[in-house]
């Protein structure tokens, strides 16, 4: 007897129960139809390598690009891009409204996109905070994606930042969330490098120079008064081996303070300053 909570069976075993339509299936040749939208990601070449072989060797498959109506390409990039390189077709689907918050969201579901993904979105649509973020990282490889975000927003951690030269206010928010959404701003760049310098100029006596660890205790150190980097410098130079990995910013700190203290009459205080 049949259930009315279930859907009936087909009678035929080939016939196919088919939905609404709502989009149709393209196909082209003319790959120069197509444009890239203003701030999605740098292509992956490695993936586009990929993708090429298997086009030599399988052939298209029906798996359609989605553009807009503008035929800015929302999602499969690399796919157009493999298909210009064996020049073969491509399938597409024409979704209306279609932006940029869209290519987020289907590039969100699929492989993530990483910070370095949203810098060079955003920089490549010309906001200025993103440009200079890119130049910095470009300038200072030998740091961490994240502490150069840390250093440009001249904070000790990435993942949390106070906006109060911004909105004034002293409200912190997460930086994660505002770096996505393309707000985010960095705050003194060239303060950024000059901290940047000085953390280097301790690669002479400290392997671990770049390590977010040192980096964050740095930072810290850097904007607190009390804190002399010509005399940690001099410090360090008489003590060439002192500066070792810690597990953590406490023991880094409690570290760098017993450094800064060698020999000195007048102890500082840089833990709880």
């Amino acid at each position: 007897m049949f259930n009315s909570t279930q859907a009936p069976m087909a009678n035929n075993s080939n016939q196919v129960q088919k939905g609404q339509e709502v989009n149709k299936v393209y196909k082209t040749y003319d790959l120069s139809i197509f444009r890239s939208i203003d701030g999605n990601r740098v292509l992956n070449l490695q993936h586009i390598r990929r993708l090429t072989d298997s086009l030599k060797v399988h052939g298209m498959k029906c798996n359609p690009i989605l553009v807009n109506e503008k035929m800015e390409v929302i999602d499969g990039q690399h796919r157009l891009q493999a298909a210009k390189n064996v020049n073969t077709f491509v399938y597409y689907i024409v979704v209306n409204g279609y932006k940029l918050q869209e290519v987020h969201t289907l590039n969100l579901n699929q492989k993530n996109w990483s910070k370095r993904d949203y810098m060079e979105g955003y920089a490549n649509m010309g906001v200025e905070s993103y440009i200079k973020l890119r130049e910095f990282v470009q300038k200072n490889d030998d740091f961490t994606f994240a502490d150069c975000i840390a250093l440009c927003s001249n904070q000790k951690s990435a993942s949390m930042f106070s906006l109060k030269y911004r909105l004034n206010t002293d409200k912190n928010i997460n930086v994660s969330q505002v770096f996505v959404e393309g707000t985010w701003v960095g705050k003194d760049f060239d303060l950024a490098q000059q901290f940047a310098n000085k953390i280097r100029m301790c690669k002479p006596y400290f392997e671990g120079y770049s390590k977010t660890i040192f980096v964050s205790t740095m930072i810290g150190l850097l904007k607190n008064n009390l804190f002399d980097f010509s005399e940690f410098m001099h410090k360090v130079r008489l003590q060439p081996k002192a500066l070792v990995d810690c597990a953590n910013k406490d023991q880094m700190l409690t570290l760098i303070e017993d450094i800064y203290n060698y020999r000195s009459r007048n102890k500082v205080n840089l833990r709880y300053s």
